[in-house]
């Protein structure tokens, strides 16, 4: 901080300035933190007096750009959290129902690994899962995750999906939840 004053200070004192007390100039810095910045503002002031202008400092902070940079919208997908999904296979009748409470991406994603990535590895030599994402759609949107238990187990009785396996443990869930 003092080796800005000082540069100021020079930079004021070797300059010919127009003498016209109410010009004011702005000096544009960084932002570090509300401490910094006072004691700047306190420099400049005492600086201004020594040479009869007026320095008023203008801080920057690059956050601020940040802020104000347009952020490309996400596509519904991205969005997604505490839903019951249906997978169906493009290449076959098979289903699946699942829930999640993360985000529907990241468990899109663990499928790669799961009872439908092990489908279509076995059953139809896919190693690729580039556009599995397409395969994949929202049957209800939930409040929570007990919510998302109860519809899961309606869901999967209903439409019966053949990659689904645990059909009795989801009652057992849901009564725990019950009784809490």
């Amino acid at each position: 901080m003092f080796n800005l004053c000082a540069s100021l200070n020079q930079l004021f004192t070797n300059a010919q300035l127009p003498v016209n007390e109410d010009m004011v100039h702005r000096v544009v810095l960084p932002f570090k933190d509300q401490t910094s910045a006072d004691a700047v503002k306190k420099q400049l002031s005492n600086l201004s007096k020594k040479i009869d202008h007026t320095l008023q400092p203008v801080f920057k902070s690059s956050k601020n750009g940040e802020d104000l940079k347009m952020r490309e919208p996400k596509p519904p997908l991205i969005n997604q959290q505490c839903v019951v999904y249906n997978y169906q296979c493009d290449l076959c009748d098979t289903e699946f129902v699942g829930y999640t409470s993360q985000h529907f991406h990241q468990r899109i994603d663990e499928h790669r690994f799961s009872t439908i990535g092990k489908h279509l590895k076995n059953d139809h030599g896919l190693y690729n899962f580039d556009d599995l994402a397409n395969n994949f759609s929202v049957l209800k949107k939930c409040n929570g995750k007990l919510d998302c238990l109860i519809y899961e187990m309606l869901f999967i009785r209903k439409k019966k999906p053949s990659l689904n396996t645990q059909s009795d443990s989801k009652t057992i869930c849901i009564n725990k939840y019950v009784n809490e």
